[in-house]
């Protein structure tokens, strides 16, 4: 199992756009093999600054999504909205043995 972190900082004005564009892309993502669960989350002091946490069941299976039509057509209507590019960290479990 993976999770990904995405990290994004939405323009002033733009947060109503970005709300109605994220829904659609978890909805999206959600039908995608491999998909087991996905969150978003606003920092508390900036509303603007967007975290989503989706968790997949392999890497093979977020990089079909993140190669997807639907997901770079989602990307291509959300880069408008923000201030600048986003950004992507995938987690992989450690295998540390106590």
């Amino acid at each position: 199992m993976i999770r990904v972190i995405i990290e994004r900082v939405i323009s002033e004005g733009k947060l109503d756009d970005y709300h109605a564009l994220i829904r659609q892309a978890k909805n999206k993502a959600s039908n995608s093999a491999g998909f087991l669960t996905g969150e978003i989350f606003h920092v508390k002091d900036n509303p603007n600054h967007v975290i989503v946490m989706s968790c997949w069941d392999s890497f093979d299976t977020w990089e079909v999504w993140a190669e997807s039509e639907q997901r770079l057509d989602l990307l291509d209507a959300m880069r408008p909205l923000l201030e600048s590019d986003e950004k992507v960290i995938v987690l992989e479990s450690s295998n540390i043995k106590s």
